[in-house]
């Protein structure tokens, strides 16, 4: 598939064209619960709600990914929980589900969230998990990591009402740098409105972004363009859909 480019349709077939062993590292983020009815694939709803998260999509593209992904390749995965049936531990039953099918989890980074939306009632959810993917458990960093800490502290970016918050720019960076190296391959199979593309232009690397909803695949083409006028802000609001990352 040509690189550095936008494909509007659902990333199991999309990765499917993709040669094996060819991704240097994926960054995503699936869709929030509350976002749910407004993915569809196929004419149904292509979710499962046990965890709250479009759990067999995960399973079916990281099944997939297995064999994309580059030996030495990583996989970052950014889940976060709710307060709902299945609660704080939703993001480790997900991890649990890819581990059975042969990755390894090598690392863990927590987004901590310096202006969470305030919750009544318990404590506020101020944490994201972002769990690191490999193909083999001693995979190298392709960097020299030094004395960097897991834990990423930044502020949910700017959403002005829109009903999901974008994740900020900061984190597909923090992870780009770690896990990757300039010319390499980028994926993002949940690409929303494409901070982790454009992360990934700003920073040297290649990359490729698969998003089912054609609003959020305009988004992202907005904001990658504003790239070549140094300006990545924040593209309109889609009509009826909420703002992923």
């Amino acid at each position: 598939m040509e690189t550095n480019k936008i494909y509007n349709e659902d990333c199991l077939e999309g990765l499917e064209k993709m040669e094996d062993n060819s991704i240097d590292l994926v960054i995503t983020s699936p869709p929030y619960f509350n976002s749910a009815k407004k993915y569809q694939r196929n004419n149904g709803f292509h979710y499962s709600m046990d965890v709250g998260e479009p759990l067999y999509v995960i399973e079916d593209a990281s099944k997939i990914l297995l064999r994309k992904l580059k030996q030495e390749g990583f996989y970052c995965l950014n889940l976060g929980f709710s307060y709902g049936e299945t609660g704080v531990m939703r993001p480790f039953y997900i991890a649990e589900r890819l581990l059975k099918q042969g990755w390894f989890a090598i690392d863990v980074i927590i987004w901590h969230k310096n202006n969470p939306i305030p919750i009544q009632g318990r404590l506020t959810n101020a944490i994201e998990y972002i769990f690191v993917f490999a193909k083999q458990p001693m995979t190298k960093y392709p960097s020299n990591v030094g004395y960097k800490h897991n834990v990423l502290n930044c502020p949910i970016a700017k959403s002005e009402g829109y009903s999901s918050a974008p994740f900020p720019l900061e984190l597909p960076k923090f992870c780009l740098e770690v896990f990757s190296k300039e010319k390499d391959l980028i994926v993002d199979i949940f690409m929303g409105s494409g901070t982790t593309l454009v992360a990934s232009k700003q920073l040297g690397r290649n990359f490729i972004g698969f998003d089912i909803n054609p609003e959020y695949c305009k988004m992202a083409e907005e904001r990658l363009t504003k790239l070549n006028d140094g300006n990545d802000g924040i593209p309109p609001k889609p009509k009826g859909v909420g703002y992923p990352a």
